[in-house]
């Protein structure tokens, strides 16, 4: 008579099954291109918040949104011009002469609309609204409340829709912007 797996194998296989279910995919490969010789400095700058926070930004992003980075590869131009990530994904666009602190921001802030991208426009919810129901929640799980206080403060000054779509996000608790990030997942298309 044939057996069945004991049950110490069938618990074993559910941990792993589960232990690599917790697990978030792999960070999407990024290339920094200097657009310029002259942004060569900001471009590394960028590079050693990639190699020494790349895996815990990804974890963030991911935990707090929901999501998981498509694998496709990421070309990081750096340059002068306004931060912006593509609408396929494929690109993000950060500026050299930010300070450290907002360099890391702004690179968090960019792979969050990468990340939410994948979600599409949902729920009349501009690309900013969508991005700051998990920003400010992926920033200070990176790097602490104060740090997602000051850069969402700063970001309040930007021209554009920047002030009135904080107010909205941070006019919800945590766990509000996650029930409703969990209603978007569940009605995507």
């Amino acid at each position: 008579m044939r057996r069945g797996p004991s049950s110490k194998s069938v618990i074993r296989a559910a941990l792993l099954l589960g232990c690599a279910l917790c697990l978030p995919a792999a960070a999407p490969p990024l290339t920094f291109i200097p657009v310029q010789p002259k942004f060569a400095a900001g471009t590394s700058d960028y590079e050693a918040i990639w190699r020494t926070d790349g895996a815990r930004i990804v974890r963030a992003l991911e935990a707090t949104s929901g999501l998981e980075f498509p694998q496709v590869p990421i070309d990081v131009i750096v340059s002068d011009g306004r931060p912006m990530a593509s609408y396929d994904g494929r690109l993000i666009r950060l500026r050299a002469s930010y300070s450290p602190a907002y360099k890391k921001a702004t690179l968090v802030h960019e792979l969050g609309h990468r990340l939410s991208f994948v979600l599409g426009r949902r729920d009349g919810l501009d690309d900013h609204r969508l991005l700051y129901l998990f920003l400010y929640d992926a920033w200070s799980d990176l790097y602490g409340r104060d740090y997602a206080e000051q850069m969402s403060r700063i970001e309040r000054r930007l021209p554009g829709e920047y002030d009135a779509a904080w107010t909205w996000a941070l006019s919800q608790t945590r766990e509000e912007r996650q029930a409703r990030l969990r209603a978007l997942r569940e009605n995507r298309p």
